[in-house]
């Protein structure tokens, strides 16, 4: 086969690839300002102690925490359980991966109607196109059982931006718009996700290190914005 590439004769692979299943991209159901918003993150994101065992690569299954109460994430109540990125960033500050400070504020502005209060995580890291599709589908019709409007889906690195953008794709299939924050904007592009923006590193999507902590927030702020108004943005 690599003589034949090299001399530019026909060849067939062994290895078989299907292109990614298009589907169509929903539309917010009602205005922002109404709208019940959801935080989901394929980077890891789990409680200190990783109560429920989340597989750090190739996770079989998604978790459920709470955010009732909270206005940011404390580093001390949480760590990251995935391989493939530098996680020190986010256990540093982990809305430097979930941005529940920003969302909050977004809530207290009433840019958003509401923050649903509990966000899914896995480790989206090595995991397969079809358990990533498996995982996509529950997460999809749990946040359909809970009335959920639109979801903002952080990712980190390349095989979980793409668990996350098929993620993301299941979930928009139950008529939910999504926005993926990826640094890795040409995977997500490439598996089919409809409203993709790029997040500043794999390794704090939603932070900068470099900046001072009021700085950094108002960094984060920014982003969340941009991706509020790109939730809402009609597709045809």
């Amino acid at each position: 086969m690599l003589l034949a590439k090299y001399y530019n004769r026909e060849y067939e692979t062994e290895v078989s690839t299907k292109p990614f299943e298009e589907s169509p991209a929903p539309n917010m159901s009602k205005e922002l300002s109404r709208a019940r918003i959801a935080l989901v993150t394929d980077g890891g994101l789990v409680p200190r102690d990783n109560p429920d065992n989340l597989s750090s690569t190739n996770a079989r299954k998604f978790c459920m925490y709470s955010l009732g109460g909270k206005d940011h994430l404390s580093a001390e109540e949480y760590e990251i359980s995935h391989q493939g990125y530098n996680s020190e960033y986010a256990e540093e500050d982990p809305d430097r991966l979930l941005p529940v400070d920003a969302m909050r504020r977004a809530e207290r502005e009433n840019r958003i109607g509401k923050l649903f209060d509990i966000f899914y995580t896995t480790a989206g890291v090595m995991t397969p196109v079809e358990e990533s599709i498996k995982l996509g589908e529950k997460i999809a019709v749990s946040l359909s059982n809970c009335d959920v409007d639109g979801v903002i889906l952080t990712s980190t690195c390349g095989t979980s931006t793409r668990c996350g953008a098929l993620i993301g794709k299941e979930i928009e299939r139950m008529g939910i718009p999504v926005v993926q924050i990826t640094n890795l904007t040409k995977i997500a592009e490439s598996v089919g996700a409809s409203r993709v923006l790029r997040g500043n590193d794999i390794c704090y999507v939603l932070g900068d290190p470099k900046l001072s902590p009021e700085e950094e927030r108002g960094y984060r702020w920014e982003m969340v914005k941009k991706a509020l108004e790109l939730l809402e943005k009609k597709i045809s």
